[in-house]
């Protein structure tokens, strides 16, 4: 990883002004889609996404379009993180049901992931560095193994609390197909989401009971994925 962060300084040190536009002209779009998502949605999300039934009455305003309009907001949510995915994914069970939250949910997270994926692959480290920290992507170097690659992945996405939000720029620099990964991240997110899902369906049905049962179990899943998560990487770590 130290020699590609150097090579890719060498690299952007030797590009013309052509060059930098055409590798800033894309993440400044995209920096300002964010913004634009920010002010019309992501203020009111902030708000409305903590309160299930306001959230639920913002959906319906939509109308026969509500569906389509949580698919574009969960797409853009994965994309740019302009609100937290957990609050957003309890709405939808109060909005929509635990299957109907889940499946929404799952459609929205795969399309923002598709967009990720590729954009990283076409750009490289060029567009990654533009997001995050290069260095950062080191916690995944276990993963470079083609061998486990899937496996892990796998256990990864579905490790409630292991960490996801920085994998997929990783994963753009091995050898998986964008179908690989969307299948198997599909599978494995489910558990994690259908918690979520269930807390705000079980809130629709003033089950509260049951709504703080399923979110104190998902706390401490949470809290076993994260060593769980750990022991993995270190001992795949030593193995390498």
């Amino acid at each position: 990883m130290n020699r590609a962060v150097q090579t890719l300084k060498e690299k952007l040190r030797a590009m013309t002004r052509r060059q930098w536009i055409t590798l800033l002209l894309p993440v400044a779009v995209l920096l300002g889609i964010t913004a634009v998502l920010y002010v019309v949605f992501g203020r009111r999300l902030l708000v409305v996404v903590e309160d299930p039934q306001a959230f639920k009455a913002w959906i319906d305003s939509f109308g026969v379009w509500g569906e389509a309009a949580f698919v574009g907001i969960r797409t853009a949510q994965t994309v740019f993180k302009f609100i937290p995915a957990e609050p957003l994914e309890v709405g939808s069970g109060y909005a929509f049901g635990v299957w109907g939250g889940l499946f929404l949910c799952m459609l929205g997270t795969e399309l923002g992931s598709a967009v990720i994926l590729l954009l990283s692959k076409k750009y490289g480290m060029r567009f990654v560095s533009r997001f995050t920290d290069p260095e950062k992507l080191r916690e995944f170097s276990f993963l470079q193994d083609a061998r486990r690659l899937r496996p892990l992945l796998f256990l990864i996405y579905f490790i409630p609390g292991a960490p996801k939000d920085l994998l997929t720029y990783f994963v753009a620099f091995t050898d998986i197909r964008l179908w690989e990964y969307l299948l198997i991240t599909a599978v494995a997110r489910i558990p994690s989401i259908i918690t979520s899902t269930m807390c705000g369906a079980y809130f629709g049905e003033k089950n509260y009971l049951a709504a703080v049962l399923v979110y104190a179990v998902t706390i401490l899943l949470s809290g076993a994925g994260v060593l769980v998560y750990r022991r993995i990487a270190n001992k795949s770590r030593t193995e390498i």
